[in-house]
């Protein structure tokens, strides 16, 4: 079967204006996987669980031992101060194995709503309020396995309310950054983090304009 750029570049050129349309169409070809069972095979409460799935990819088509890792839900803000500068975080992550240059984030706690945890999370570590949240979106890591879902925020016109308590065992150096920091950590692997590398880049990208 071909591609939607393989059938619309095999167009005449007369007819490309005819491509957009064409475009729509096949991509409602394209239809979601039907996931017929779902076996837990490992869990690790409140943290981790591993199932298997059967799943349906096509008409007749079926794959038995799909499996995908469901880890806990987080948010992410990037916070913007008063004064222009981006508050962030230094400290250890166990995931990477060294310290990188963070954000405000954390778990999604049962029944509370991200925009909550969002707040809590940023008064937790740094003591600040953010004067107005942006949403920046909601996305899974790994295309099949599934992993975390993250939602993403902005918070404009921070300020310190309280003092920082995050009440866990991380060791955290606050920091401000300008937007040319951060965008030279990302490029130079000071963000050693994919979700905080994404939340600027989201967050750099829709909204945050050059200082």
């Amino acid at each position: 079967m071909k591609t939607t750029w393989q059938i619309a570049k095999a167009l005449p050129q007369k007819a490309t204006f005819i491509v957009p349309l064409l475009l729509f169409e096949l991509d409602n070809l394209v239809k979601n996987w039907k996931t017929l069972s779902t076996e837990l095979v490992f869990s690790a409460p409140p943290y981790l669980e591993v199932t298997k799935q059967k799943v349906e990819i096509d008409q007749g088509r079926v794959i038995d031992d799909f499996y995908q890792v469901h880890l806990r839900p987080f948010v992410v803000i990037v916070p913007v101060l008063e004064n222009g500068n981006v508050q962030t975080i230094q400290q250890y992550k166990h995931g990477p194995g060294r310290v990188s240059l963070t954000f405000p984030a954390g778990f999604i706690e049962d029944l509370e709503k991200p925009a909550d945890a969002c707040r809590r999370e940023l008064l937790e570590e740094t003591g600040l309020h953010a004067g107005k949240l942006i949403h920046l979106g909601e996305f899974v890591d790994n295309g099949n396995q599934l992993g975390c879902t993250g939602t993403y925020y902005l918070g404009l016109g921070c300020r310190q309310v309280a003092e920082p308590d995050a009440g866990d065992l991380e060791e955290m150096l606050l920091c401000e950054s300008t937007y040319a920091d951060l965008d030279n950590a990302v490029q130079d692997g000071e963000i050693a983090i994919i979700h905080h590398a994404a939340a600027w880049s989201l967050a750099r990208l829709r909204h945050l304009s050059d200082q």
